[in-house]
């Protein structure tokens, strides 16, 4: 994959990502006035949902991965996080793809905030000790603190207006948090759904039991016992509903683009080189975006669709229907 490179359309105030001269298409599915990156490629990378309307949410944009973008991505949203601050991110598996703790640090220092997940199904994750444990492996110990959610009990954060489920079940610990920062390793070609913010706020924020709850569509509260897909991707939409109402106006949430390595069956997935970071306020707008950028690297209309309902990204669109967030986005480059 050529360089990309990113360029401001005059006067617009948002980031264009054009390859071989090809520009964003619209909201009416016309493109916008182009420019022509100096990289010589073919390829096209389309931001399916981006547009040119001031009222669309915004997505901010900083293209490189580095601890000094990190902060500049949070500031850019302009809503400071006060109180305690939790910042909600996954700290993965023994050799699973995790955010470089030493990345998160000077955000960390300034926000003093406390890193915090749930418990898993599987070992080492599955209890509070094991999760500890993988936690200081990875190196967020030496970061800053971290807060196992259930290790000392669950609640219930209701769900209004949900399709499957009446409650998204979370630690107990969540209750002691004035504000949150939601933090992911963005996944594309890597698991059965994409890994991004909307997963962050269901699945991974859900305790053992709120894990079986989604999976299950509310059927099974103690095991896994997966339900078919539109079931579980509308329970996860549910859920996404609960926790950004849990602390309304409160959360904001980032993704993190780089290292993105396929390693499914995909085809004609291939590795990208780090994007940037994506910041938002609206998290559906924010999953969209990354879904773009990642997917909108597919050599034809025919197999993005393919990798997209492989991976399952009609969670977005079931997340817009409960009120979690818009698809269409403003792109803003931060400088």
């Amino acid at each position: 994959m050529n360089r990309r490179e990113f360029v401001k359309l005059g006067g617009m105030g948002v980031a264009v990502l054009l390859l071989g001269g090809c520009g964003l298409p619209l909201a009416d599915g016309k493109p916008s006035e182009t420019a022509t990156a100096a990289t010589g490629s073919k390829e096209t990378l389309q931001l399916l949902h981006h547009v040119q309307d001031e009222n669309a949410p915004a997505v901010y944009f900083i293209n490189h991965v580095d601890a000094d973008a990190l902060t500049k991505a949070y500031e850019a949203v302009g809503r400071k996080l006060t109180g305690k601050v939790g910042i909600k991110l996954t700290f993965e598996s023994p050799g699973g793809p995790y955010l470089n703790p030493q990345l998160l640090k000077k955000l960390r220092d300034e926000l003093d905030g406390t890193f915090m997940d749930s418990n898993g199904f599987s070992a080492p994750r599955n209890t509070t000790e094991g999760h500890l444990r993988v936690a200081k492996d990875h190196g967020f110990a030496d970061v800053g603190p971290i807060d196992i959610l259930d290790a000392d009990g669950e609640m219930d954060l209701p769900v209004t207006g949900g399709k499957y489920l009446q409650y998204h079940r979370t630690g107990s610990h969540f209750a002691n948090y004035d504000s949150v920062l939601s933090i992911v390793k963005f996944k594309a070609h890597h698991i059965r759904d994409y890994g991004g913010t909307l997963k962050n706020l269901t699945i991974c924020l859900a305790s053992t039991s709120g894990k079986a709850i989604i999976h299950s569509a509310g059927r099974d509260e103690q095991s896994y016992n997966p339900a078919g897909m539109e079931e579980f991707l509308e329970s996860m939409a549910d859920a996404a509903k609960a926790a950004v109402d849990a602390k309304k106006d409160r959360w904001v949430f980032i993704n993190v683009l780089c290292d993105l390595k396929p390693d499914d069956d995909c085809s004609d997935a291939e590795p990208l080189e780090d994007i940037g970071i994506l910041a938002s306020l609206d998290p559906v707008a924010l999953d969209q975006a990354a879904v773009d950028f990642t997917f909108g690297a597919a050599p034809s209309k025919a197999v993005r669709e393919a990798w997209e309902q492989k991976h399952n990204v009609r969670l977005l669109q079931y997340a817009e229907e409960r009120g979690v967030g818009k698809r269409n986005y403003r792109l803003v480059q931060v400088d």
